[in-house]
């Protein structure tokens, strides 16, 4: 375990780390994070999800920003939102050789206000109709009539998504971050550069806050960026496996189904 001090920023992703089985922040996950806030420490969301996804959450208790996208969108209070978009040429080139490399793509792009794809983009079976704000003819025009790319959304119907992942890292891991926060088969592409622990860096210089006072918890590979970069990054104990390597360093927070989150930082707190 490492050297751990009182954090002044705690960070937590949602889907799988804060939210329990039922996808609701528990009680005690709730009071923790309540308590930090009303000791000054500032809270921070960062999820994969868009802001519209996010707020309903966000809202059970005080937060200092809400970082959406994998960290393409920051919220702060009074202040007009940080967007740190794909370009469109950058997605075209991305589409482009994507296709070249792997079969049977579909792609779709999240604005932060909205979802579109294109007819080749395979909706999850559990997936509410209403949250495609559009179907657009292909791909091309896809991308010239969305604005901003927050994300470039890339589905494969039949590759196993850690495939998928490694194929994508190695045809297009040098114009884009690639990663992913889910199975199914879904990709999830940001501009270069951009991802969860970037922007927590980039809004935690804003508050004047070093790396090592930073507590952040997540639990998929998308989370990984974050973790690494904060002085005290937690994965959850039923998280992927890949963030329970032990070469990593990361401190392991007990399961998001046991308020895993609410419990280190209940120990933080009383720790001051």
């Amino acid at each position: 375990m490492r050297h751990m001090v009182f954090p002044r920023v705690i960070a937590t992703d949602l889907d799988g780390t804060l939210l329990g089985s039922g996808g609701l922040v528990s009680a005690r996950n709730r009071q923790a994070l309540t308590a930090a806030a009303d000791a000054g420490v500032r809270v921070v969301v960062s999820t994969a999800r868009p802001p519209r996804e996010t707020w309903h959450i966000s809202s059970r208790f005080t937060c200092a920003a809400v970082l959406c996208g994998n960290g393409a969108l920051a919220h702060l209070p009074d202040e007009e939102p940080l967007v740190r978009a794909l370009s469109p040429e950058t997605a075209g080139t991305v589409v482009e050789k994507l296709r070249g490399a792997l079969p049977d793509l579909g792609f779709g792009v999240e604005t932060g206000t909205g979802f579109f794809h294109e007819p080749d983009y395979l909706l999850e079976p559990w997936a509410h109709r209403d949250w495609v704000s559009g179907v657009l003819d292909s791909a091309e025009e896809l991308l010239e009539r969305t604005s901003p790319i927050a994300k470039l959304l890339v589905r494969s119907g039949g590759t196993p998504v850690h495939l998928l992942h490694e194929a994508a890292v190695e045809t297009v891991g040098s114009l884009v971050e690639v990663t992913y926060s889910g199975g199914h088969g879904l990709l999830e592409l940001s501009a270069s550069g951009v991802n969860k622990g970037t922007t927590l860096a980039l809004v935690c210089e804003r508050w004047g806050v070093a790396a090592e006072e930073v507590a952040a918890f997540g639990d998929m590979p998308n989370d990984l960026a974050a973790l690494s970069w904060a002085g005290m990054g937690y994965a959850m104990a039923d998280g992927h496996p890949d963030l329970l390597d032990p070469a990593l360093g990361l401190d392991v927070a007990p399961a998001s189904t046991e308020d895993g989150v609410g419990r280190v930082v209940e120990r933080l707190l009383a720790g001051r």
